[in-house]
């Protein structure tokens, strides 16, 4: 195990504090008005001090966007660990992606700003490759349930070429709903809430539609999804 220096520990103290300063500035007044400058002023260091840690008001940003998955590999490593069957592991996987981004809306609003691709293709490539990395590793956590699934025959074997497809589904189906919820439309007063329970009865169906045991129709699922939560967040 290696131990941080006094110097590596200031430097990531600073960083961080850049890094929440750039938050809050994109919270108050959106991408458009963040500059270096006017984060230079914020944390009281130099232009060059913070593009020191940063090459680019877009790199800036992918490390925003890279801290928030690495909190949301906290929570599915979480999911991952949670005591129960294949299904209910997998599922606590969509409970904590919603709810987490639910928790934390800016999150969520980080990762929408750097797959917008005018601003991707600012990003350095090392920095990409680190934010790239860390999405592996969270599909990996949720393909790593279902191919425990199928080994012990919680699913069908056949589904053993279907496992990218099984992941991709259910990731797409909480993306999609959780962008819906937070794009300004009246999902209320469209009959769509609440959201996360909708989503819940959706990945359900979804699931039950791969006879993943144990199926939904035998199982309280409203009195499991909140003792999931309650697991994953206290």
């Amino acid at each position: 195990m290696t131990t941080s220096t006094r110097k590596q520990r200031e430097l990531q103290a600073r960083e961080e504090l850049i890094l929440d300063a750039a938050q809050s500035m994109l919270h108050q007044h959106g991408y458009n008005y963040l500059t270096m400058e006017r984060i230079a002023e914020t944390v009281e260091y130099s232009k060059g001090t913070i593009y020191n840690h940063f090459a680019s008001k877009e790199d800036l940003v992918c490390s925003l966007c890279c801290r928030c998955i690495t909190n949301l590999i906290d929570v599915f490593e979480r999911a991952y660990q949670y005591r129960g069957s294949t299904r209910e592991r997998f599922s606590a996987i969509g409970i904590a992606y919603s709810l987490y981004l639910q928790l934390n809306p800016m999150d969520s609003q980080n990762i929408l700003t750097v797959k917008n691709n005018a601003i991707r293709e600012k990003i350095s490539k090392e920095k990409l490759i680190e934010m790239e990395s860390l999405e592996r590793e969270i599909t990996t956590i949720a393909k790593s349930i279902v191919q425990q699934a199928i080994d012990i025959g919680d699913l069908d074997n056949k589904h053993q070429h279907h496992l990218s497809t099984i992941v991709f589904g259910f990731w797409s189906m909480h993306y999609g709903a959780l962008l819906l919820d937070q794009s300004g439309i009246p999902l209320e007063q469209l009959g769509f809430s609440p959201v996360v329970q909708m989503l819940w009865t959706n990945a359900n169906i979804f699931l039950d539609g791969y006879q993943w045991q144990p199926l939904s129709t035998v199982t309280d699922t409203a009195r499991l999804f909140e003792k999931i939560s309650s697991a994953l967040f206290d």
